[in-house]
């Protein structure tokens, strides 16, 4: 399965405000994280419920010919995470995608869980609005939504405090040796600032150097399966201070953010320094989808959401209010460890006044761009940037 426009459209969106908060020349600019695939999820599910103009414009900007086109590439998606554990830390208000794949009596050991991935969909309704039947079925069958009801014009900022589009979600470790103690981390004003660094040595990765950046890959362990479904692509610019160049080049051409364009050849690594990731990020994204081109929805006067829900006659239309979202992520020396691939190579012995060309080595201590990737269909799950790793913010 390959990345579909609406997929692509959540990527752009991501690496647009990925872009904008770097720009920021006030000191606020903070770590983001993203998941265009649970962007993909709700836009997709709200399109389903909407009509006319408005579901013209949906159908336009995520590139599907009609509504069920739209429900089938969101079962599609689920089916990619239903294999997948739930979170033991999501909550009692939300709705995992993994829930039907799950078996409790069946589950691995903690110490080889798979990383976790807790999809969690809700849609708020203002009290005085019922939903249709209809629409309810597709929410809670293909979406496995929540659907609350609340006061949202005189509540609206309490509901704000309260939601999520996507429940806390978490990467558990990437790298299992400590090797090193605290080491310089340069941030993009110019500081420097030391942090703790996950590290190790010669060891093979998928790895490549491209003209302005380089890329790392390391998947994900999931316990005694050798099927490696996850990987985190990590993408370091050349210059300490060269990931808001990074990001305009990869901004103005989204395709070269496609994982399954990445030709990564398995590496020697002298050394891979990384280090330990904790913060979480949440954003209305509804300005965001007015500058991508998707206005009506959230137009108190235009919008068509008549498959959605019961509406009197001569009713204002109803539009979408708040589209919050928010994602959490954490990436420790703790849990899942990266997956070192065996590698049989040749040495080839020359003569001795040549010597072996220097390993290349992988150290990440300045602001860069990742992406959790599943690696079947190519889908990002997860992107963001690291820009302090000491920042904590959101949690």
């Amino acid at each position: 399965m390959a990345m579909g426009m609406g997929m692509d459209f959540c990527t752009r969106a991501a690496t647009q405000l990925i872009l904008d908060e770097i720009k920021k020349d006030d000191g606020t600019s903070k770590n983001v994280v993203m998941s265009p695939l649970s962007i993909n999820m709700m836009l997709n599910m709200v399109a389903s419920g909407s009509g006319g103009q408005t579901l013209e414009q949906f159908l336009k900007v995520l590139g599907s010919k009609d509504i069920t086109d739209l429900n089938d590439e969101s079962f599609s998606i689920m089916s990619l995470l239903a294999s997948v554990p739930s979170s033991s830390n999501a909550g009692p208000d939300s709705t995992s995608s993994s829930d039907t794949g799950s078996d409790s009596d069946t589950q691995e050991p903690e110490e080889h869980q798979p990383p976790v991935f807790s999809l969690a969909n809700a849609l708020w309704v203002d009290h005085g609005f019922q939903l249709l039947p209809s629409f309810r079925e597709i929410t809670e069958s293909i979406y496995k939504a929540q659907v609350k009801n609340a006061d949202l014009v005189n509540e609206a900022e309490q509901v704000k405090k309260d939601v999520n589009s996507w429940v806390e979600n978490e990467t558990k470790g990437l790298i299992k040796d400590i090797l090193s103690p605290d080491d310089d981390f340069h941030l993009l004003n110019g500081e420097t600032i030391r942090v703790p660094f996950m590290t190790s040595r010669n060891v093979y990765h998928s790895y490549a150097l491209f003209e302005d950046f380089e890329v790392l890959k390391l998947p994900y362990q999931r316990g005694q399966c050798i099927d490696n479904q996850f990987s985190v692509y990590f993408l370091l610019p050349h210059q300490k201070n060269g990931l808001q160049e990074m990001m305009e080049t990869l901004n103005s051409d989204t395709t070269k953010l496609q994982p399954k364009l990445f030709h990564l050849p398995e590496e020697k690594l002298s050394k891979v320094w990384l280090p330990k990731l904790k913060f979480s990020y949440d954003v209305d994204l509804i300005e965001l989808m007015r500058d991508k081109g998707l206005t009506l929805p959230f137009d108190p006067t235009g919008s068509d959401f008549t498959n959605m829900v019961y509406l009197p006659p001569r009713a204002a239309p109803i539009y979408i209010s708040m589209f919050l979202h928010k994602s959490h992520i954490e990436v420790n020396e703790e849990g899942t460890e990266a997956a070192a691939a065996t590698f049989a190579g040749t040495l080839l012995r020359c003569a001795r006044r040549y010597k072996n060309p220097p390993l290349p080595s992988f150290v990440a201590d300045h602001p860069f761009m990742f992406m959790i990737v599943e690696e079947h269909s190519k889908r990002v799950i997860f992107c963001g940037v690291l820009l302090d790793p000491k920042a904590r913010e959101n949690e």
